[in-house]
């Protein structure tokens, strides 16, 4: 049975096969601006059968059946137009019938319009078609652009299969056209639907990012590179600043990739600046008043060394700077490490280390005086081969802030504890923090040093020389001034003390004094005046002796002087001339010099209170003794105390007292000190 039925088919087969007509041979399908088709065909050979029609079947689905959508009874037509909207993805198929509609040729073809869609995004135009199932010519589809006056470019071609394209308009807003052909065999064209759509541009740029910023050393501006936006419509750039609240500044041109802000008061010397770039392209947003502009992406600082510690004392020292953090680089945009830049005085700047992405320290040392060094720290990317320029540092080690003048005004011994005082004036504006007092016994002697003064620095003061031993000769002395690091930064000038010396004779009563000359006003232009001597007796009783500008010695009699202590000392002091070109107008006072004497004491026997001129009184005679402590009393013959005195110029007159014997007792001290006791009686007469 199975097989009996087989071979029905295969004769039923041969049967329509011996009937058939030839097929019509479809070769282009076009669509107009009103979506209506064109087909155009091959004309089937004659078979000499009684024609009756081409029948034009359509579809809009592959899962609809075809319909009848035109029938053309001239054999000889080749093509057709079909309205409506075809511009779908249906497919038709034609066919041809003969004899009376009785015989039908089989459908060779089943074909599709090319249907064009478009799509944009920002100003990129998207096109997309199917294949139509048509035989082509070259396998070349081609991509067709009209213009506002309705002519038509070819923009580009594409070989089979290949069934999508892009364009870019130009402006940013556009009403474009496209459509596609290909040809077909026997030289008719395939036209798809004309596929328009109203591109706007509303998108921005492609973001982009700095690629360094780097300080300019010589004014605290910023130098900003940064990579070129990948979209080609970008028309500039807007620069971002970021202070206390946001700055901006704009560039103009896709390819304008640097620039140097210094606006608002930016200064990446004092402190680290922050800034950023972002593209913006021609189309003028009018809700935002601002072309389509990207956001910002990383935002860089400048490198900036914030921390600076100088042992000037050791010659080393310590940067420190912060490290970049995620989205917020510094300097370059991958960090690979620093470069630190060393320029000793005006010499070439050279690397002097290499340190790695994480540090953030950097310590030098063998710095040497009288040099000026300059850093900088520069943060490089191996990457883009960018390297930024921190804010410089300089550690000026150069010449010495050192006092413009230090001067010894004076040199004046303390006649009471013994030292000279050593009175200086300073320049207090430089880096002084101590000054030394040094001494010597001779100019051409090594010089000692024996104060040291560190507290109270005015611009004049005195420093004690406690050490000295100003009574037994005199002594040079110099001042130095030393820095923080203890090193010497200025000297004054070489003074010498006033030294007095001398002899006594202490049966003549004839003192020699002789003394030194001063040395120290020369270098204010100035020299001594005079000399002058003196003697201080009883108390504090002073007697100028001599004053001579050039007299070096004096010889004192001392015969003449009446009740003076049991010292008698001298002293000189050196006065300057005028003209001073610090303004002064000092003397310089020598050491004290005393001769110790001792007592001289006559007590009379008796005294006659009568009013002729002549021992009038009862009156010790008394010399080099201490005036302070005398003390002369009187008692009668039974003991009473009738007179007491501590003036050594008062006597005892007599007064109410009868003729007779009375005693006294006379008690005073020498020039030591030690206390001396006289007693007797005298005889009052009447």
């Amino acid at each position: 049975m199975i097989r009996k039925y087989l071979f029905s088919l295969i004769a039923i087969f041969l049967m329509v096969n011996l009937f058939a007509q030839t097929e019509p041979s479809l070769r282009c399908i076009s669509l107009d601006e009103n979506q209506d088709a064109t087909l155009s065909w091959i004309q089937p050979a004659d078979t000499g059968s009684d024609f009756n029609a081409y029948l034009l079947y359509y579809r809009n689905n592959v899962a609809n059946s075809f319909s009848i959508v035109s029938q053309i009874t001239d054999f000889n037509q080749t093509s057709v137009l079909v309205n409506g909207n075809y511009a779908t993805f249906g497919q038709f198929t034609l066919v041809q019938v003969v004899n009376g509609f009785v015989d039908t040729s089989a459908a060779l073809d089943t074909v599709s319009p090319i249907v064009l869609g478009i799509s944009s995004s920002g100003r990129v135009v998207s096109l997309g078609w199917n294949n139509s199932g048509l035989e082509s010519q070259d396998s070349i589809y081609r991509l067709y652009k009209s213009d506002f006056l309705g002519n038509w470019t070819q923009l580009e071609t594409f070989d089979f299969p290949l069934t999508a394209a892009h364009d870019t308009t130009v402006a940013c807003k556009e009403e474009v056209l496209y459509r596609v052909e290909a040809k077909g065999v026997g030289g008719c064209v395939s036209r798809s639907n004309q596929a328009t759509k109203n591109v706007i541009d509303d998108l921005a740029p492609a973001q982009t990012n700095l690629l360094c910023a780097s300080v300019d050393t010589a004014n605290g501006l910023v130098n900003l590179e940064w990579s070129k936006s990948v979209s080609e419509d970008t028309y500039g750039y807007m620069l971002f600043y970021f202070e206390d609240f946001n700055r901006t500044d704009t560039i103009f041109g896709s390819d304008s990739l640097s620039y140097t802000y210094y606006k608002n008061g930016i200064d990446a010397l004092l402190r680290p600046e922050t800034l950023s770039v972002a593209p913006f392209d021609s189309c003028f947003d009018s809700v935002n008043l601002w072309y389509n502009q990207a956001a910002d992406s990383l935002r860089f600082s400048t490198m900036f060394i914030d921390t600076a510690a100088f042992d000037k004392c050791s010659g080393k020292l310590a940067f420190e700077w912060p490290m970049p953090r995620k989205g917020f680089p510094v300097g370059v945009r991958n960090l690979s490490g620093f470069r630190v830049y060393r320029q000793d005085n005006n010499e070439t700047p050279q690397v002097i280390s290499v340190l790695s992405s994480l540090d953030s320290v950097f310590l030098d040392s063998g710095l040497v005086a009288g040099n000026k060094y300059t850093y900088v720290i520069c943060p490089f990317d191996e990457i883009t081969g960018k390297e930024a320029l921190s804010n410089k540092v300089v550690i000026d080690l150069g010449k010495k802030n050192s006092p413009d003048y230090l001067y010894i005004k004076s040199i004046v011994n303390n006649h009471e504890s013994g030292l000279n005082a050593i009175n200086v004036y300073a320049d207090t504006t430089a880096e002084t923090v101590a000054y030394g007092l040094w001494r010597s016994m001779t100019m051409d002697n090594k010089f000692m040093k024996v104060e040291v003064v560190d507290e109270d620095l005015t611009s004049e003061f005195s420093i004690s020389d406690e050490s000295g031993s100003a009574s037994q000769t005199p002594y040079y002395y110099q001042v130095f001034a030393y820095d923080q690091c203890n090193e010497v930064i200025g000297r004054s000038q070489i003074a010498k003390s006033v030294y007095v010396q001398g002899t006594k004779n202490v049966q003549d009563l004839i003192n020699k004094v002789t003394w030194t000359n001063y040395e120290g006003f020369d270098t204010a232009d100035t020299d001594v005046d005079f000399y002058n001597l003196y003697r201080v007796t009883t108390g504090s009783n002073e007697d100028l002796l001599s004053s001579d500008e050039r007299t070096f010695k004096y010889t004192d009699n001392l015969e003449a002087i009446d009740l003076v202590s049991g010292s008698i000392c001298y002293y000189v002091e050196a006065q300057e001339t005028s003209g001073n070109v610090y303004g002064f107008n000092a003397a310089s006072v020598s050491n004290l010099l005393c001769f110790d004497y001792p007592p001289t004491v006559f007590l009379p026997n008796a005294f006659t209170p009568d009013d002729d001129g002549r021992n009038d009184s009862f009156l010790p005679f008394v010399n080099f003794i201490d005036p302070t402590n005398y003390e002369l009393v009187i008692y009668d013959r039974t003991g009473l105390l009738i007179f007491k005195t501590n003036d050594p110029f008062e006597g005892w007159s007599g007064d109410s007292q009868n003729t007779g014997i009375y005693a006294y007792r006379l008690v005073l001290s020498n020039a030591r000190g030690e206390t001396m006791n006289y007693a007797g009686k005298v005889q009052l007469i009447r």
